[in-house]
């Protein structure tokens, strides 16, 4: 079987949607099946450091003046060349990447749709991706769904069969010895990833940053970009500005935060998944998350929950875990035992299974 992945979700150097299509990639060739992503360019850091998919990546990873513009000319060289990959027939099943229809007039052969989440549905309803993305689940033979409650979105805001649709949770992967470094922050929170609009970055600022002036040997870590304007003056707002690290972190180092960190603190409104989730079970460090949308039903018993609309929620539920070793431990112990539920092998085997039905 030969199974065809485009360029879409390749386009940025991270991003957990193309991380699960480059793990998807690496286990149809392990289980002796072809694959064939068709991007030429791509800073994407999953595709650079394997050498099986001969990526070029033209523009490196240093901002500079005309990059997004240059950007914009390799990813249509990439959907060109995507299109000839399509017409040619190749393959046995087509799997895009992300939600862009480009595809679906040259297209005679089936393809398989990942949904990943509903946020712009519930939070930026003014977004293109909604129309794409309507006109790819209706069109798609088959539909993979992240998590029971992204299945649930899915039949909730379309007319869609529900045998139509299948539930394949994600995988992780278990960090070895070398992926740690020396923790040199002391005692502090961590915060990981994106922190604008639904994130809930301010109801946590807010939380977290009474018990950072309740203790003054806690510091809180954010890995991810750099602080906007706005969210610098939110932090002298709250007087928190010696207190409060960010960092962009590699997977070694994220995995070094996830493991010295007194709690991480996930207080998105929404998800599709959560993968930080795994990350930290993986790292045993005791999480503490929103109880809405997939959370409850990804972390089960291994977090203890808050509600993400309101602040004293919030700071209650992390005091509780940075101050009762005994609450810490237990979530450690239970973030092992969910994490039997997930692994890369199931996620690869179970997919290879739709594929399968389409041929």
């Amino acid at each position: 079987m030969k199974v065809l992945y485009d360029y879409q979700s390749f386009g940025n150097r991270f991003g957990g949607i193309a991380r699960y299509h480059y793990e998807l990639s690496k286990g149809l060739l392990k289980n002796n099946h072809e694959v064939e992503i068709s991007t030429l360019f791509s800073e994407n850091e999953y595709l650079l450091s394997d050498d099986t998919f001969k990526i070029i990546n033209l523009i490196g990873h240093r901002e500079f003046k005309g990059r997004h513009r240059i950007k914009k000319i390799l990813n249509s060289i990439n959907q060109k060349n995507s299109i000839r990959d399509i017409v040619k027939e190749d393959y046995d099943v087509f799997h895009p990447t992300y939600y862009d229809p480009y595809f679906l007039k040259k297209l005679h052969k089936p393809f398989v749709l990942t949904v990943h989440d509903f946020v712009h549905e519930k939070f930026y309803t003014k977004s293109n991706d909604i129309i794409n993305k309507k006109l790819l689940i209706e069109r798609a033979d088959k539909i993979i769904a992240i998590s029971e409650n992204t299945k649930n979105d899915i039949l909730t805001y379309y007319s869609v069969p529900p045998d139509k649709v299948s539930v394949i949770y994600h995988g992780y992967h278990k960090p070895i010895i070398n992926d740690y470094l020396q923790n040199n922050y002391g005692n502090y929170i961590l915060f990981v990833g994106k922190r604008d609009g639904y994130k809930n970055f301010d109801r946590f600022l807010a939380a977290v940053s009474s018990i950072l002036h309740e203790d003054n040997s806690l510091k809180l870590i954010c890995s991810g970009t750099p602080f906007t304007t706005k969210e610098f003056k939110l932090i002298d707002f709250f007087k928190i500005s010696k207190r409060i690290i960010q960092i962009s972190a590699n997977n070694q180092l994220l995995n070094t935060l996830y493991k010295n960190a007194i709690v991480f603190v996930f207080p998105s409104l929404y998800e599709g998944f959560g993968m930080p989730i795994l990350e930290a079970f993986t790292n045993n460090c005791p999480i503490c998350i929103s109880n809405t949308s997939c959370f409850p039903e990804i972390a089960k018993n291994a977090a203890l929950y808050f509600d993400p609309y309101d602040v004293d929620s919030i700071y209650h539920a992390i005091k509780k875990v940075i101050t009762n070793t005994e609450i810490r431990q237990n979530l450690i112990a239970e973030g092992k035992l969910r994490l039997l539920d997930f692994s890369w092998d199931k996620t690869i085997n179970e997919t290879l299974n739709i594929y399968k039905e389409l041929i």
